[in-house]
């Protein structure tokens, strides 16, 4: 009988150990999110502008072309609920801060959870979205935050960098297309040539159709729409220019979106930049892009971020000559 249970203590520790071990690494793990939130607060005094949004924000604007000091916040899936959330954890420490891009994208108004990015997000800057017990995920990560399959494939993607290219990489997930041995810049990774495979109709028609099922779903349109202009009102308050924006995306996709959705997110977003005497940049369909500069249909390139970035730094410095003139 003693043999018996000590068999089975063995058994039950076995899996438990690795458990725990995996805890312990994902807790000091870093990851993108991680990287973003705490590499801000290390430039904290010096951000000037800020970059928020999702994906199309995060590969599309590079804070190195700025003029001012600039910093990218955006994120995977990030949406305007985390975007509010994040910058104002760290607003009483950003001093010098004097602009925030806020992207509005095809699908921004229409959700508020990163879904089961909520948890990484979380574990990267401390963040939590409404009504949801992280008890559990504070508990055990690899269970109730990542979720098993997640946090094991992290460990065996890692692994398997470290193994074949060694430690002189980025010490974070990120997607194909990303150099690993190029660091991120003020929070910036850039997508690097094109990804041929993304260039055709099942592409535009598998990516169009989950962000259609997304928005039709969605319910919290007037709740976010809400929210924003509140951000909006606080940054406003604070002496700084909140800047509304739509990064580009590949014209021949935006033929495959649906066009009513574009256009009551453009009224949405010229609404509140009217109300609230703001800009609103849409570049959307812009034809100032060609297939060049993207990586795919629906994200820039380093080159066409380079080509966006340095658009946006031109606008604030007609911003500002044309308010020093007016002054």
């Amino acid at each position: 009988m003693r043999n018996f249970f000590k068999k089975s203590f063995l058994f039950i520790l076995f899996p438990i150990s690795i458990i725990l071990t995996s805890d312990i690494i994902l807790r000091n793990q870093n990851t993108l999110h991680k990287e973003k939130y705490e590499g801000a607060k290390e430039v904290i005094d010096s951000i000037e502008v800020l970059i928020l949004g999702t994906s199309h924000a995060h590969y599309a604007i590079d804070p190195d072309i700025f003029d001012l000091y600039a910093y990218n916040l955006a994120n995977l899936g990030q949406s305007i609920y985390f975007d509010k959330r994040i910058t104002l954890s760290l607003l009483p420490e950003m001093k010098q801060l004097k602009y925030v891009f806020i992207s509005i994208d095809y699908h921004s108004l229409s959700f508020s959870s990163q879904f089961d990015k909520d948890y990484w997000s979380y574990h990267g800057n401390g963040i939590k979205y409404k009504d949801t017990n992280y008890l559990y995920a504070n508990l055990s990560p690899t269970l109730f935050g990542y979720t098993p399959r997640v946090a094991f494939a992290m460990h065996k993607h890692r692994y398997l960098k470290i193994r074949k290219h060694g430690t002189d990489i980025i010490d974070f997930e990120v997607q194909n297309g990303v150099d690993i041995y190029k660091p991120a810049i003020k929070g910036y990774v850039a997508f690097e040539g094109r990804d041929l495979h993304n260039f055709n109709h099942d592409a535009y028609n598998v990516s169009s159709t989950w962000y259609t099922e997304v928005i039709e779903k969605s319910n919290e349109r007037e709740e976010i729409i809400a929210d924003l202009e509140h951000f909006v009102q606080l940054l406003l308050v604070n002496d700084i220019t909140p800047i509304l924006i739509t990064a580009p995306i590949y014209t021949e996709y935006v033929g495959y979106l649906n066009a009513s959705y574009i256009l009551e997110n453009i009224e949405a977003s010229t609404q509140i930049a009217n109300k609230y005497g703001i800009k609103y940049w849409d570049f959307l369909n812009s034809d100032l892009f060609t297939i060049d500069d993207f990586y795919d249909m629906e994200h820039l390139n380093r080159k066409g971020a380079l080509k966006f970035s340095t658009m946006l730094n031109d606008s604030i410095n007609t911003m500002k000559s044309e308010l020093k003139a007016y002054n």
